[in-house]
């Protein structure tokens, strides 16, 4: 858990702070100015009102700085009554750099630096970062095996029909996930009217596999692996010792993006084998699971701060079009910072930009544009790619 907490306060900080060194500020220095009313001759009094004023208006500032002015105001009674209502406990150290008196108001400027690492667990943070990225749907499908077992327990049974006791892992990963406010979905009831190839029918799921069945779930990220917990040996008393193994990476199902990958190792120990195991395997699904959201959120929050890649696939153009399509994203699309070409084939290209906006936002740009003697039609879309498709201009 103090790993997790350590990568939180990393990736927060990465967002707060563009311009600085991520690892070695963990405040942001700001400007505010406070106001409050002069009641008879009570200067002082007012002075230390507008002061307090003033350190809440620099927290309001480094809120600011995480989250975007639509989430400040679906958030709006989180931040007031969880942030500030303790205004003084985030402010470290101020300096007043200038003060008036205009007419019956007092106004105090300060100089405040505020500790974004409080701010980062008060604010809810991880609740807001998922809201900006539109709170994509994640979905585990673990492989595990316990002690005793002949074989994998999986997403769809075991091998060849066998019956298997699994879920501990899976169970982990869904309950640490939910407690931080992402949204989970069960592949088994997701998944239950779903007909699928026999290809598919097995434990070690490939990233293109994943991305297909976690797709027709509508999760946008797929997190696969396999864990085994072995037995190691008696340590005294009828004691077993057992260890467990885990790896697993977190994919998009929109573009195959691997966005985590990780590993964990746990041990436990128990009168009975199996118990020990179960217990193995989740101890390390925990670790994992804290691992895999830190650095999952780390990507939202490196997105929601700066750059994202988009894929973009756009049918039926020929080589000109695609000349022209080029040049109006790179000059006319707002947010867009670089363009690089895959492939184009026939009348289909395949192209990614890193860009400031989503692929949502991409695509309203997009139709907007004028293109000459075509017109480009948004397909499809999700957070992360587009498919597009030329017409003529009537």
């Amino acid at each position: 858990m103090a790993r997790l907490s350590h990568l939180l306060l990393c990736m927060f900080l990465f967002v707060a702070l563009p311009a600085l060194p991520l690892m070695a500020q963990e405040t942001r220095t700001v400007t505010a100015e406070g106001v409050a009313a002069i009641q008879g001759d009570a200067k002082d009094i007012a002075r230390d009102a507008a002061i307090e004023d003033a350190q809440k208006r620099a927290v309001e500032q480094a809120i600011g700085i995480l989250i975007d002015s639509q989430t400040q105001v679906e958030n709006y009674q989180l931040i007031s009554d969880q942030i500030l209502s303790q205004t003084k406990g985030y402010i470290k150290q101020y300096s007043v750099v200038g003060e008036t008196v205009d007419g019956n108001l007092m106004r105090v400027r300060i100089n405040a630096e505020v500790a974004i690492s409080q701010l980062t667990d008060d604010l809810t943070g991880i609740g807001i970062l998922l809201g900006r990225m539109h709170k994509p749907r994640t979905m585990a499908m673990i492989a595990e095996q316990n002690v005793g077992q002949r074989a994998y327990g999986w997403w769809q049974g075991g091998a060849q029909g066998e019956e298997t006791d699994m879920g501990a892992v899976e169970n982990a990963f869904m309950d640490k996930f939910t407690e931080k406010g992402f949204e989970f979905i069960d592949h088994e009831v997701a998944l239950k009217d779903i007909r699928v190839t026999k290809a598919y029918r097995v434990p070690d799921l490939s990233v293109a596999q994943a991305k297909t069945l976690a797709g027709q779930a509508d999760a946008e990220v797929v997190i696969i692996g396999k864990a085994v917990a072995k037995l190691y040996g008696e340590i005294g008393g009828g004691m077993k010792s057992v260890q467990a193994d885990l790896t697993a990476k977190a994919v998009r199902t929109d573009t195959g993006q691997v966005i985590a990958t990780t590993n964990a190792h746990a041990a436990a120990v128990h009168i009975s084998e199996i118990t020990a195991g179960t217990d193995a395997l989740r101890k390390a699904a925990d670790d994992a699971a804290d691992d895999m959201i830190a650095k999952i959120l780390a990507v939202y929050a490196k997105e929601t701060g700066g750059i994202r890649s988009v894929n973009i696939t756009i049918t039926g153009l020929n080589k000109i079009q695609f000349v022209k399509f080029k040049d109006v994203l790179r000059n006319q699309v707002r947010g867009i910072r670089d363009l690089h070409e895959r492939s184009f084939t026939g009348t289909t290209a395949k192209i990614s930009v890193d860009s400031k906006n989503t692929a949502q936002t991409l695509s309203d740009e997009l139709v907007l544009r004028d293109f000459g003697t075509f017109l480009v039609e948004v397909v499809s879309s999700t957070a992360n790619s587009l498919e597009l498709k030329v017409t003529p201009k009537p």
